[in-house]
């Protein structure tokens, strides 16, 4: 039976919501939200098979991704499902999976919400009393002898080195060797379908500690094998279990990691249209944000659908693209365009 406290969460949450067990992925607590999403009832779908909602082809694989997150090797997945329903063939959900740690059980939080083309930012989740942007992130991808070749100026605030010692390096070389395991897991669920990953891994840094932080994974191109997208956020949420009147900060602390992990896992998709850090090492300068902002111009958005998806002002991009002309010395968009992607303007 799942904790009174998750049971709340899920009930009273503004999104569709549901708290499956691992690794089974039997529903434990079902919203109405969702039970609408899924075109049934909180009643019906409470205590059955989460798998009984996908077609028999995807059910190895979500299988795999509660074994996967029930051994501690994923916190989070984010996948392209199908669900068989009559009258609506092949209706497909972008879903997002987080396992959380309550009182000494390991649940999993599931939210579904129709596919579209923006995957993964099409999903919501449960709202939270403090409204907050999302913490410290460093983007980054490796290429397919997982080598670094991106990452965002944010790397020397939390590693403490720059982006021009990490290009080039070895990904495995920054791993704590007993989060290696994991981190092999989450790239391989990576690479076998899922449009983001997420773990907790250690990382070495310029001070004798060892950084945790929350990562998170996607592939960035059909290549064999493929490059890998990444987030790293500071302040990776605690997984360890509490009881009493910690349970509610506990919750709301696991749901503050899977905010900036769904928000990370947006923004990973647009990171291979950049160029590589050999080819420009000015973007080296940029700041996470400011590459959120980049990609999302390169995409062909207006400063007020960036200001929409990013939670941010129309002034606050206006002031990101500033900085982003400035650290890579372009006048303007035109000659920015020019810089980045001078196969698009050559003739």
């Amino acid at each position: 039976m799942t904790d009174n406290a998750v049971e709340s969460l899920v009930r009273d949450s503004g999104s569709p919501l549901a708290a499956v067990e691992l690794p089974s992925g039997r529903f434990l607590a079902v919203n109405r939200l969702l039970a609408k999403v899924l075109d049934s009832t909180v009643d019906a779908l409470t205590g059955t098979s989460s798998l009984e909602q996908l077609s028999p082809a995807e059910r190895h694989s979500a299988e795999l991704g509660f074994a996967a997150l029930a051994d501690g090797h994923l916190t989070g997945y984010q996948a392209i499902r199908t669900r068989p329903s009559p009258g609506k063939p092949g209706q497909t959900f972008s879903v997002w999976v987080n396992a959380v740690d309550v009182a000494g059980t390991r649940v999993g939080l599931a939210s579904a919400a129709p596919a579209d083309n923006r995957g993964s930012e099409s999903l919501s989740l449960p709202p939270l009393p403090v409204t907050r942007e999302l913490g410290d992130v460093v983007l980054g991808t490796f290429d397919g002898a997982w080598r670094i070749d991106r990452i965002s100026q944010d790397v020397t605030a939390l590693l403490g080195i720059t982006p021009e010692q990490c290009v080039g390096t070895p990904v495995l070389g920054a791993i704590h060797p007993s989060d290696v395991s994991g981190f092999l897991t989450a790239v391989e669920h990576a690479r076998r379908g899922e449009r983001a990953v997420a773990l907790t891994v250690r990382l070495s840094a310029s001070a004798p500690q060892w950084c945790e932080v929350s990562a998170v994974f996607a592939v960035v191109s059909p290549e064999v094998p493929p490059p890998v997208a990444f987030a790293l956020i500071r302040g990776a949420a605690s997984t360890s279990s509490a009881d009493g009147p910690g349970r509610a900060a506990q919750l709301e602390a696991h749901m503050l990691r899977i905010a900036d992990e769904l928000h990370a896992a947006g923004m990973l998709p647009r990171l291979g249209q950049l160029p590589d850090l050999s080819g420009n090492p000015r973007l080296g300068l940029l700041t996470s944000r400011e590459w959120a902002v980049l990609t999302r111009l390169l995409d062909g958005q207006r400063a007020a659908d960036i200001a929409k998806d990013l939670f941010v002002s129309q002034s606050t991009v206006r002031n990101h693209l500033s900085s982003i002309y400035a650290k890579l010395r372009v006048k303007g968009q035109v000659d920015l365009i020019r810089t980045l992607r001078p196969e698009t303007t050559a003739g």
